[in-house]
């Protein structure tokens, strides 16, 4: 451990732990743990860590703002064990919990061991589809350059990481036949005409069937259809009435920058965290950013809505002037507005690696909250970049959602506040 920041919400404790290993000698920075221990295990390491204080990391090298933002420096003495699911091309770890101090060994024998989704294999990437298209040339995205072709090469790249998040899923479909400058539409309901591998799942509520995927083919489909954006529900269409994920969509208003927004976006995440819920992130591909909470498909879409209108309700309360729970225009200036709204029956979002249909071809990208500094904008990765992006992965910044056993909090739980 190489330092600790304090918990927003109770006194003598620790939020979470910075922390470190050796390579070659040297003492390099590697993320920071913010569960796994519990109230008793925060207070004892804050008084812990309180005696072994230091003015500065004794981490190597330059640290981004993110990496140091409240954080109390300690003498590399300590040693804890972390579990975690993988790392960033920084060697900044993903989703790190401690479960707890290793006296066995020193601070000096901690060197960096492979995590488990580094240790196996990727998988293979799909088969191509056998889903044809026609004009395979047409420019979707004129500014850009790309046609239908480059939006079909892209999803068969990337299948393997896509496909949690919209496989067996409701789909409501933006698509742009002649481009995304020219007459795009929503579509929410199969249609007569569509590939045999779009499928129909049907919902009590509808008088038409909605629209599901269940495989590459499917996917490509879509593509041949000239979909350009993917909106999954937050249910799976065998449990369309129980939510397993939550989604908060942070959307900046006039005169608020980056900052403003990773700010809002580490804010929902510490509130969540507080009710032991793990939050996953990822740029919308146009102004906002997504938090996304996996939750075991238990409860109801009012239970997943209230809890989140909760939580956007207490951080408004709580700054006032820079956040707002309001849709109304005249309340988003300068505020980022927290959209619980996502959270309704029939609600959606644009899916994790969704393209997005504005001009630079966006796509709406999942990332380890360590990188929102260095991003810059929430239309930072496009379809002209994702190759180097995707080339980069040591794994799938989402990986292992979907295995968490996470529950909605219980109503007296809901909300903590003051944890800005």
């Amino acid at each position: 451990m190489i330092g600790y920041v304090p918990s927003s919400s109770t006194p003598k404790a620790i939020g979470s732990l910075a922390l470190g290993y050796y390579e070659n000698g040297r003492l390099l920075h590697a993320g920071r743990a913010g569960t796994g221990y519990n109230l008793q295990t925060a207070r004892d390491l804050f008084a812990g860590l309180e005696k072994i204080r230091i003015d500065m990391s004794a981490a190597e090298g330059p640290l981004p703002a993110e990496a140091k933002r409240n954080v109390r420096w300690v003498a590399p003495s300590l040693v804890a064990e972390v579990e975690f699911r993988g790392r960033t091309a920084a060697n900044i770890l993903r989703q790190a919990a401690c479960k707890g101090l290793r006296e066995d060994k020193t601070a000096s024998e901690i060197v960096r061991e492979p995590a488990a989704a580094e240790r196996e294999p990727r998988a293979k990437q799909p088969r191509k589809s056998t889903v044809g298209l026609t004009h395979a040339d047409r420019l979707l995205w004129p500014r850009a350059g790309f046609m239908k072709q480059a939006l079909a090469d892209y999803y068969t790249s990337i299948w393997n990481f896509i496909a949690p998040n919209i496989v067996g899923r409701p789909l409501a479909l933006l698509r742009c036949p002649a481009g995304v400058d020219h007459g795009c539409f929503f579509q929410r309901h199969h249609w007569e005409g569509a590939d045999p591998n779009v499928l129909k799942i049907y919902d009590p509520e509808e008088d038409k069937p909605l629209i599901g995927i269940a495989n590459l083919d499917g996917l490509i489909a879509l593509v041949q259809a000239s979909v350009l954006e993917i909106h999954p529900w937050g249910s799976k269409a065998d449990a369309l009435d129980k939510p397993d994920r939550l989604i908060f969509d942070l959307d900046p208003g006039n005169n608020t920058g980056w900052n403003d927004l990773v700010a809002g976006a580490l804010e929902v995440r510490a509130r969540l965290a507080h009710d032991k819920l793990a939050t996953f992130v990822k740029t919308s591909g146009g102004k906002g950013l997504h938090v996304v909470a996996p939750v075991a498909p238990r409860a109801t879409w009012e239970e997943a809505k209230d809890y989140c209108r909760a939580v956007a309700e207490a951080m408004a309360g709580d700054n006032p002037d820079r956040v707002t729970a309001t849709m109304a225009k005249r309340e988003r200036a300068g505020r980022i507005f927290v959209d619980y709204l996502r959270n309704g029956r029939g609600s959606t979002a644009a899916a994790a690696y969704s393209t997005r249909a504005r001009p630079e071809a966006g796509i709406s990208m999942p990332v380890d909250w360590g990188e929102l500094d260095a991003i810059g904008s929430a239309d930072h990765f496009t379809l002209a970049n994702s190759s180097r992006r995707l080339d980069g992965f040591d794994s799938d910044p989402w990986q292992g959602m979907d295995t968490l056993k996470q529950q909605l909090p219980k109503k007296k739980s809901r909300a903590p506040r003051n944890l800005a």
